[in-house]
């Protein structure tokens, strides 16, 4: 350790702030940056060329390209059956929500109290680690939760997933979407709060073992991104990701139809305040070719499920920059391994390729100046705590790599954010990021 920490200062002392207006990167960067990139494709097996799955059309986009003269045969007769797919997958979804709401009014008129039993999603005994994210056990497998319409308790919560289950019926019938924030106010009396609807919509992703958007419901995104990265959406619009302070992330990541990016690799950056610093600092192009992603803290399921969708897709290797202190360890958890709430969603937004460039703890001890370097608080000491008891860190040589790390950092009660290890944004461009890239030691 103490050998890697003394590379790592060295590194950082050699490679100086670079101010010229004519960029050349160094060429032991770029060697890292190319090596970074040939890597991941080995691991994915991947060809050259890259080759995006054939997706299935929804049936706005199917009508526009049955009104083209060219259509071929084969391709129409492709159209064709992306249709029925899509429509009998949304029958389907209909069937099941009216199976449910049949289910309770026959309890009720028969003198039954009305009952809803969904898997429980606050055990971490209900989830499976087997495909290195956090899955939630199958209904038969799992430990339930009963929901009894006369309960006290129980009555809110049963009576607002009755109003999303007929609010899905409605998208379904109709083929709308929603966002959350906008089902919400449809209904601010009987929801009270969003997080009541929020955790409805989980009680029925799980009801009909699907994602939210299947069903219509959207999630508001709040995450951004900035790179080599043009994003062709259904609706026919295209998102230039190379835009100055980057882009919003689309709310729904299901209806981007293709990707096109000439970059290397991913950086996902904990803070939208080094992800400005670093565009301000020509990250892309001195870091790059990178496409840099931010969930602006806690990331939202429409951060997570785009890089997902981009570390599967485009082949690319993603690389965590977080505070070394408890909470940007669990954001980078959050994004490998997935959280505990949405366990049913892990397939689509748990990246389990994801490994942290920085900043490690032993970062913390070697290059950031004493007076930078924060004790940790008790709330800090109980979400190591908390971190170390997940389950999942229990089943690889890398979970225990990343146990080591956080006994470390509570046993030393020492803790730092990004800006104390590189407290300018060019010794952040020039010197400490490009030093981590070159050195290649990457946890997870």
């Amino acid at each position: 350790m103490d050998l890697m920490n003394t590379e790592l200062l060295a590194f950082t002392k050699d490679l100086p702030l670079n101010a010229e207006s004519v960029f050349k990167q160094d060429s032991k960067l770029a060697a890292a940056i190319d090596k970074l990139c040939t890597n991941q494709k080995k691991l994915m097996g991947a060809v050259e060329i890259l080759s995006l799955p054939e997706r299935k059309l929804d049936f706005g986009e199917v009508q526009e390209l049955l009104k083209g003269s060219k259509v071929e045969k084969g391709a129409h007769k492709s159209l064709h059956v992306h249709l029925k797919e899509t429509n009998d997958e949304r029958r389907l979804l209909i069937k099941k929500v009216e199976q449910i709401l049949d289910d309770i009014n026959k309890r009720a008129e028969s003198g039954d109290t009305p009952k809803l039993v969904i898997r429980n999603q606050k055990l971490w005994s209900n989830c499976v680690y087997d495909l290195d994210r956090v899955t939630l056990k199958a209904f038969n497998d799992a430990k339930k939760t009963t929901l009894c319409y006369a309960s006290g308790n129980d009555k809110t919560r049963f009576n607002i997933i009755v109003f999303v289950l007929t609010k899905v019926h409605e998208l379904l019938s109709k083929n709308l979407t929603v966002t959350r924030r906008e089902l919400f106010y449809q209904n601010v009396m009987r929801l009270r709060n969003q997080s009541n609807l929020d955790l409805a919509v989980r009680d029925v992703c799980c009801l009909l073992e699907t994602p939210p958007w299947t069903l219509g419901i959207v999630a508001t995104a709040k995450g951004l991104i900035a790179g080599p990265l043009t994003l062709h959406l259904r609706d026919g619009n295209v998102v230039d990701c190379m835009a100055p302070g980057g882009v919003l992330i689309p709310q729904d990541i299901v209806g981007i139809k293709e990707f096109q990016s000439t970059a290397k690799y991913i950086l996902v950056v904990e803070k939208d305040a080094i992800f400005q610093k670093l565009l301000d600092e020509g990250a892309l192009l001195r870091l790059g070719p990178v496409i840099i992603i931010t969930g602006k803290g806690y990331p939202d399921v429409c951060t997570r499920q785009l890089l997902n969708r981009l570390c599967s897709e485009l082949r690319l290797r993603a690389l965590a920059l977080v505070d070394a202190d408890p909470h940007g360890y669990e954001i980078f958890l959050t994004y490998k391994y997935g959280s505990l709430s949405q366990s049913h969603l892990s397939s689509s937004l748990a990246c389990s390729s994801l490994v942290m460039l920085g900043a490690r703890h032993s970062d913390v001890m070697t290059l950031a100046p004493i007076e930078a370097r924060l004790p940790l608080t008790e709330l800090d000491k109980r979400k190591i705590v908390n971190l170390l008891k997940r389950p999942y860190l229990n089943n690889s040589q890398i979970g225990a790599c990343i146990k080591e790390e956080l006994t470390v950092m509570l046993s030393s009660g020492t803790k730092a954010e990004i800006e104390a290890l590189a407290p300018t944004a060019a010794a952040l461009c020039d010197a400490y990021l490009p030093a981590k890239i070159i050195q290649g030691i990457y946890l997870g």
